[in-house]
């Protein structure tokens, strides 16, 4: 497993990037697990870039955008992937 410790950048604009973040309705979880786990077994994990956090596990290039953002559900902190 490739680990890809994210970028922390500014909060992008509403409607510029893709931004995964868990939703403020969601209360499934009081820790959420990652945002993203991958389908096609890919071999990459992106932990988040203060934190740490597992933001995405077993995914490939292919399934994450190569704008996307994640919002970490730990520190809130915005990631560039």
């Amino acid at each position: 497993m490739v680990v890809i410790k994210c970028r922390i950048i500014a909060k992008p604009r509403e409607g510029t990037r893709p931004i995964y973040r868990i939703r403020n309705d969601d209360k499934s979880s009081n820790i959420p697990g990652p945002l993203i786990r991958g389908k096609s077994g890919g071999r990459l994990k992106y932990v988040c870039g203060r934190c740490g956090y597992l933001l995405a596990y077993n995914v490939s290039r292919k399934e994450i955008s190569v704008d996307a953002v994640f919002q970490c559900p730990n520190c809130h902190k915005y990631n560039e992937a």
